[in-house]
C-alpha cells in the first residue's frame, strides 16, 4: 500500500498535521495527540488528551480504509464526536491580554500552525467572540477569537461616554501586534466588518493579507436606508406604524411585535428559527451597545450615529469577501454596490438566510469562506 508522507485530519478540536515516522502516523493540536497505525486496510486512530488541559482521557476507533479522501474524512468525524465540552463549554480555554485600556479575553486554536492566522472580530457592538464557531470552520490556521472591550469576558470600559470605534480599531490593531504574525486575515460580520474596515482606514492593509465581511454594517446611513426599504416590503403599514410608534417613543408591545416580525424575516429567514427570531425581542440589550448605538436596532442615539467607514473602501488593497443572506438586514443591492468598491473582490449570497447566516446556513457560511482562502492559496 502506497502511504502518503502526511496526513492532515481537520475536526472541531483541532488541525492534526500527522506526519509518518516509519510505524504510523503522529501529531498534535490543541492538547491532544493523535496516532494512526495502518494494519491490513484498517487504520487504527488514537486520540490522547492533554491531562493538565482536559483531563486525561484516550479514544481509539479501528475506521476501514479504502483511499486517503475517505479516510481523511471519517478520521475528521470519528475527532468531532470525541468531546462535546470543546463545542459546549470553552472557559477553560479563554486567556488574556493585558492592555492599557484593561484585560483583553481571548482564544487561540491551532497556533503550531505555520499559515497566516485568523482573527475573528465579532458582532454587537456589544456581542462576544464564538470560539465554537471558529472551531467549527475547521480552517488550517492558527485561529484567534477575542472579545471586545466591555464585551464577553474582557473587563468592562470605564467610560463608555468617552468610547468609541477608534477605541475599538486601535484595540484590534493591539491584539494583531500581539498575534506577532506578519499578516492576518480578517472574518468580522455585521458590527465587526465595519471595525475590521475602520482598523484599514486607520493602519491601511499591511498587516492584512485578505478580508472576509459577511453582512458588514459599515454606514448608519446606509444600514438605516436599509432598515427602512425592509420594513417598507412588510405586509400591511409596519414601516408607518413602527414610525409612529418611535416619534411616541413607545417600545412597548406593539413595537416588539413588529420588530419580532421583522427579526423573523431579515435577523433570521427560515422557519425553523422563527420562535429564535420571536425571542430575541426580549433580549436584554448589553451596556455596550445601548450607548454606541441605542434602546433597539430601529433607533440609533448612540456614538456610532455618524458612523461610516465606506470612504475607506477604496484603500483596501488585498480580497475581500462580501457575504450576505439573501433575506438579509443589509440588501444583495447594497453589498453589490461595496462589492464594486473594492477592485477584485467578490460577492456570495446565502439562500434562505437573513442577518445571521452563518447560524442559518452554516454549511453553505463555510464552504463560501474554504472556497474564497483556497482560491487565493491559504488553507491547504
Amino acid at each position: 500500500m502506497d502511504l502518503p508522507e502526511t496526513l492532515t485530519l481537520r475536526s472541531v478540536l483541532g488541525i492534526f498535521r500527522t506526519a509518518w515516522d516509519g510505524s504510523g502516523y503522529r501529531g498534535a493540536s490543541n492538547g491532544f495527540s493523535v496516532t494512526v497505525i495502518p494494519s491490513d486496510g484498517v487504520f487504527r486512530i488514537e486520540a490522547v488528551s492533554d491531562a493538565e488541559k482536559w483531563g486525561s482521557a484516550a479514544k481509539a476507533a479501528d475506521i476501514p480504509f479504502s483511499d486517503t479522501d475517505s479516510f481523511v474524512s471519517a478520521a475528521g468525524l470519528w475527532l468531532d464526536g470525541l468531546c462535546p465540552q470543546v463545542l459546549e463549554d470553552y472557559a477553560d480555554d479563554v486567556r488574556y491580554l493585558d492592555t492599557e485600556r484593561g484585560r483583553l479575553a481571548y482564544y487561540a486554536y491551532n497556533t503550531d500552525l505555520d499559515t497566516v492566522p485568523v482573527v475573528f472580530v465579532h458582532g454587537g457592538p456589544g456581542g462576544d467572540g464564538n470560539p465554537v464557531k471558529a472551531r467549527r470552520l475547521k480552517l488550517a490556521h492558527p485561529l484567534y477569537v477575542y472579545d471586545q472591550m466591555g464585551c464577553g469576558r474582557s473587563d468592562p470600559i470605564a467610560d463608555l461616554g468617552s468610547w468609541g470605534p477608534d477605541d475599538y480599531a486601535d484595540e484590534l490593531s493591539d491584539f494583531i501586534d500581539h498575534i506577532g504574525a506578519e499578516k492576518v486575515i480578517l472574518i468580522g460580520a455585521s458590527w465587526g466588518a465595519g471595525l475590521s474596515v475602520a482598523y484599514v482606514g486607520r493602519k491601511g492593509c499591511g498587516r492584512v493579507a485578505a478580508m472576509v465581511l459577511p453582512s458588514p454594517f459599515v454606514s448608519t446611513r446606509r444600514w438605516d436606508g436599509d432598515q427602512t426599504a425592509n420594513l417598507k416590503a412588510m405586509p400591511g403599514d409596519a414601516y408607518g406604524r413602527m414610525q409612529a410608534l418611535i416619534r411616541a417613543g413607545d417600545f412597548g408591545p406593539e413595537f416588539k411585535g413588529i420588530m419580532g416580525e421583522y427579526y423573523a424575516r431579515y435577523l433570521f429567514t427560515r422557519e425553523c428559527f422563527r420562535e429564535a427570531a420571536l425571542a430575541n425581542v426580549e433580549e436584554p440589550l448589553p451596556e455596550v451597545f445601548l450607548a454606541m448605538w441605542g434602546p433597539n436596532d430601529m433607533v440609533c442615539t448612540g456614538t456610532l450615529r455618524d458612523f461610516d467607514v465606506v470612504p475607506y473602501m477604496k484603500d483596501i488593497s488585498v480580497p475581500v469577501l462580501f457575504m450576505c443572506g439573501d433575506s438579509d438586514q443589509v440588501s444583495v443591492g447594497t453589498l453589490s454596490e461595496y462589492r464594486d468598491m473594492v477592485e477584485g473582490s467578490r460577492l456570495a449570497v446565502v439562500p434562505y438566510a437573513g442577518h445571521v447566516l452563518s447560524l442559518e446556513q452554516f454549511d453553505l457560511y463555510r464552504m463560501n469562506i474554504t472556497a474564497f482562502l483556497r482560491e487565493l492559496g491559504f488553507d491547504r
